[in-house]
């Protein structure tokens, strides 16, 4: 692991063009899965570690001891002790990089790798963004035992966080079409309605949500967690010699899914304002539910899978 923190520390993000263009196509206001998503994936971790590799929640519980901004996880911990508030620190961990958004912490080119995933795509064939660089530069440090304890920690946050982000499928990818020319911007600029009676909605904030607001909007991570499989099986492409590759095919998967299932091959119909929402079709919540649930059992595994080995 040290040499391959040697090699990824050695990538640099896109460009400053990359960056502006990110901000003027991806909106800040996106944030994937939203908190009980990430939540969730993060509790899905402990799991996994916790019946694979306990000593790394040992280690991570320590590292994250000197986090530079510990104030805010106390605050938000509580009284917790024992197993449960180890589990809460993880799930605090995950929706870290949200909450700081706008101070010095944050970094917002970090959450995304969009690509223009309609037939439009040649027109502009890159992703913005820069998520599969800080993944590898973030997991290089965290698994490096010479950097400070502070460092790893956050890093360790942003692991978690960013990994959970690449599997909710419009932090992949961006519509462009006649009716979206400068594209739907991950579909924050997309409006639809999630049933005749429900109000308009961005599809992005939709398919943050699971597909399913109300299924999401309770406390912590309970709710959701008992829908994802805690299956500690070992995942192939993480614990390959390249975990970016790994990542690669991951942000590739989400991208299918982006086209195959959110924007259903581009058959799917979108307002570009409230006013015009149309209603999705009677199945499409279903689906975007299952497709979800998957998605962030895989990114939760792969966490876990990510953070074993950690000393």
């Amino acid at each position: 692991m040290r040499a391959l923190a040697v090699h990824l520390k050695r990538r640099r993000p896109a460009g400053l063009g990359a960056v502006l263009m990110l901000a003027l196509l991806v909106p800040h206001q996106a944030w994937a899965w939203l908190r009980e998503g990430h939540t969730a994936t993060a509790a899905l971790a402990y799991d996994i570690l916790e019946q694979r590799d306990p000593e790394a929640i040992a280690v991570i519980l320590r590292l994250m001891q000197a986090h530079p901004d510990r104030a805010r996880f106390d605050g938000q911990l509580g009284d917790l002790a024992g197993r449960a508030g180890e589990r809460r620190m993880f799930e605090l961990m995950a929706i870290w990089p949200d909450a700081v958004r706008r101070t010095p912490y944050d970094h917002p080119s970090w959450h995304y790798s969009p690509r223009i995933v309609s037939p439009m795509r040649t027109l502009i064939p890159f992703a913005f963004g820069s998520a599969h660089w800080a993944f590898g530069h973030n997991l290089a440090i965290a698994h490096d035992a010479a950097a400070s304890d502070a460092a790893r920690a956050v890093a360790l946050c942003w692991v978690m966080h960013i990994v959970g982000d690449m599997h909710q499928p419009l932090h992949t990818a961006l519509w462009m079409s006649w009716r979206f020319p400068i594209t739907d911007a991950g579909g924050q600029w997309a409006w639809v309605r999630a049933s005749p009676d429900a109000d308009p909605e961005r599809l992005g904030r939709f398919w943050d949500a699971a597909g399913h607001p109300a299924e999401l909007a309770l406390a912590h991570s309970g709710p959701v967690e008992a829908k994802l499989t805690p299956d500690p099986s070992p995942d192939g492409e993480t614990l390959s010699p390249d975990p970016e590759t790994a990542f690669a095919r991951w942000a590739a998967h989400s991208r299918e899914l982006a086209y195959d299932v959110v924007y259903e091959g581009g058959r799917l119909k979108l307002g570009t304002s409230p006013g015009s929402a149309p209603v999705l079709p009677s199945d499409y919540v279903e689906r975007a539910q299952t497709v979800s649930r998957t998605q962030l059992t895989a990114a939760g595994r792969r966490i876990g899978a990510l953070l074993s080995g950690l000393r």
